[in-house]
């Protein structure tokens, strides 16, 4: 179960970075919260026919939960697709990576996981390099969007850890739980929506790209989360920072800073050393959503 758990992140990871990819092409033209609107959209559309195929219902129960889940995770979404626009592609993916720390506390104080020893250390590497890259004390170098992608990234980290915890009960299909997020999303775009603006062209290609990647881009994410340990699914996603730099080096010609660089290889580092001290402080406590497999 777990090395399932270990693929799902990696092909998540290549997804949501080729989604990302496509985010930033359509936001010179369209705005973030729209751009989130129509992945909900989409994606709800596609789940919805899924679960009608697979005769999967809504469930009455953990209503409560999964309606927070799609909360959080619906806004973090918003933040991260307005951080995607604004900033590098390479330097928001990173600080996106911040959710394992905010993984790490919430799974720690709601789930109850052992926080592993040793931790802290790595924990004061990963807030050094987070201020090397926000650079919160430089005029000059100072951006809010920074703030904007780690708000993201804690929002992000909140809907992570409620899978968790409604993964316990074990009474929840993954396509059930994506499919409140996709609704929520869609209603966290347009309240963060000043004016909407006619997609053109080809702009609908890349809205339907980013809506059918997404869908199962999330099926894979919610399956490592239920599937192996929260922090170490949430770490696998680093893997996103390499194809994301790539991209952004690709399509729009740009170039890593030193300081990116180093604040990378630190958070790297640092979040590889934490997933280890994690798993080597216990076994994986696995969760009981039902799976429902791609076929």
């Amino acid at each position: 179960m777990a090395k399932k758990g270990l693929m799902y992140a990696l092909l998540s990871a290549l997804l949501l970075s080729t989604m990302n990819l496509f985010v930033k092409m359509l936001g010179s033209n369209i705005p973030s919260g729209e751009i989130a609107f129509f992945r909900g959209l989409f994606g709800t559309i596609a789940v919805l026919i899924v679960m009608y195929t697979r005769g999967i219902r809504f469930s009455k129960e953990d209503r409560g939960h999964l309606v927070m889940r799609g909360l959080y995770g619906g806004f973090g979404m918003v933040c991260n697709f307005i951080a995607l626009v604004h900033l590098k592609l390479s330097d928001a993916t990173i600080l996106f990576q911040t959710s394992g720390i905010f993984v790490l506390i919430f799974s720690a104080l709601f789930l109850k996981e052992r926080v592993p020893k040793g931790a802290g250390k790595w924990l004061l590497l990963i807030f050094v390099a987070v201020m090397v890259m926000v650079n919160p004390f430089s005029f000059t170098g100072f951006t809010w969007f920074a703030l904007v992608a780690i708000l993201g990234a804690a929002l992000s980290a909140a809907a992570y850890t409620t899978i968790r915890l409604i993964s316990k009960r074990g009474k929840h299909s993954n396509f059930e739980i994506m499919a409140y997020f996709m609704i929520t999303g869609m209603i966290a775009g347009l309240v963060t929506t000043d004016k909407l603006v006619m997609p053109q062209g080809t702009d609908w290609l890349i809205i339907l790209a980013i809506g059918g990647i997404s869908v199962v881009a999330q099926f894979f994410l919610t399956g490592a989360f239920v599937t192996t340990n929260a922090v170490v699914a949430q770490f696998l996603q680093y893997v996103g920072v390499f194809i994301s730099s790539f991209y952004g080096f690709l399509f729009f010609g740009e170039s890593l800073s030193i300081e990116t660089v180093g604040a990378g290889i630190a958070m790297f580092v640092s979040s590889v050393m934490l997933a280890r001290l994690k798993a080597q402080s216990g076994p994986l406590r696995e969760g009981k959503v039902i799976e429902d497999k791609i076929k």
